[in-house]
């Protein structure tokens, strides 16, 4: 536990196979728009498109936020940046 683990820890390879199971990964170096209240910008894991919108805060646990492309219309998974 020490030092505290932090997303910036995962490998190319494991940010990979987080896409390739339809997780997007979390951006590297972290975000400060999420102090901000503002939400990351996030691609689909499906189609690779920018344009994405929120649908929940919280995904199928707690480190995830539930997101939909608004290309291909495939709801996915967003790790957050912890």
């Amino acid at each position: 536990l020490d030092p505290a683990w932090t997303t910036d820890w995962i490998t190319a390879t494991g940010r990979q196979a987080l896409s390739a199971y339809g997780i997007a990964p979390p951006a590297p170096g972290g975000s400060k728009r999420s102090l901000l209240g503002e939400a990351p910008e996030v691609s689909c894991p499906q189609c690779g498109s920018r344009h994405t919108e929120r649908l929940s805060e919280f995904g199928s646990t707690a480190c995830k936020a539930l997101y939909r492309c608004l290309e291909c219309r495939e709801p996915f998974d967003y790790f957050k940046c912890i």
